[in-house]
């Protein structure tokens, strides 16, 4: 059943659909503050229109500035897929996961939770690591559940219980306690997507640099869009 449900989700990926949506989001990148942003996906990633910081919606001096920085993106779209490219998509990162977790795991039946299939995992002792990724899931433990008949992935809960480190420390190290969450929600009756997303992540990588990473995130209002719009289209699309 897992095996199925990761597969299944791997080529969701492949397929590339992309959707437009409405996300409140507290994090690093906002400063703490809660964001509120119009949300369309392009082949070069999500374009975000800034409406409402704390709950509060953006004045007319900020509704200005925001369609500047908007315009900027339009006129450099290279610039626009390079900062695409320095965040890592969290639904990638879970996707790896899913991948490990029928080999790298031990896999036990926890009941059912909101129409959805639950198992709880723990490091498999007799699995090998051979990358990093591979190596990271022999500290970490969590829980799963998945739908059927469709085999696809209802939420995703994993935990780091002892620290992760990389190159016996020097190259870096994830603390105990970091932990990652997704949900997903079906849209219609071939797409999926995450309508919650919690991340927690500190320590450090290379040395110096801290490593923090915390997103508390939500998605209302998602909905299918075509693949290959251009940046103009998905600019007005935020807009509406």
């Amino acid at each position: 059943m897992v095996t199925k449900m990761a597969a299944n989700e791997v080529a969701a990926r492949q397929q590339l659909a992309h959707f437009a949506y409405t996300a409140e989001e507290r994090s690093t990148r906002t400063g703490g503050h809660l964001w509120k942003e119009k949300v369309v996906e392009t082949t070069d990633g999500p374009l975000r229109r800034l409406i409402a910081i704390d709950n509060q919606p953006l004045s007319s001096e900020q509704l200005q500035a925001e369609q500047r920085r908007i315009d900027s993106l339009i006129n450099d779209p290279d610039a626009f897929r390079r900062s695409n490219l320095a965040h890592k998509d969290d639904e990638f990162r879970a996707t790896q996961l899913l991948q490990l977790l029928p080999t790298a795991f031990l896999m036990t039946p926890a009941g059912e939770a909101n129409g959805c299939v639950r198992f709880t995992f723990q490091p498999n002792p007799s699995f090998q690591p051979s990358s990093y990724m591979e190596r990271a899931s022999r500290e970490m433990s969590g829980t799963v559940s998945l739908k059927q008949p469709e085999n696809r992935l209802c939420s995703l809960d994993a935990k780091v219980f002892s620290p992760i480190e990389f190159g016996f420390g020097m190259l870096g190290h994830i603390d105990q306690g970091s932990h990652f969450t997704l949900e997903h929600k079906d849209i219609d009756e071939t797409n999926w997507k995450s309508d919650r997303i919690s991340v927690h992540i500190t320590g450090k990588i290379l040395l110096f640099k801290s490593l923090t990473q915390d997103q508390e995130a939500t998605r209302t209002e998602i909905r299918v869009i075509p693949q290959n719009l251009s940046l103009q289209q998905a600019a007005q699309m935020t807009s509406q």
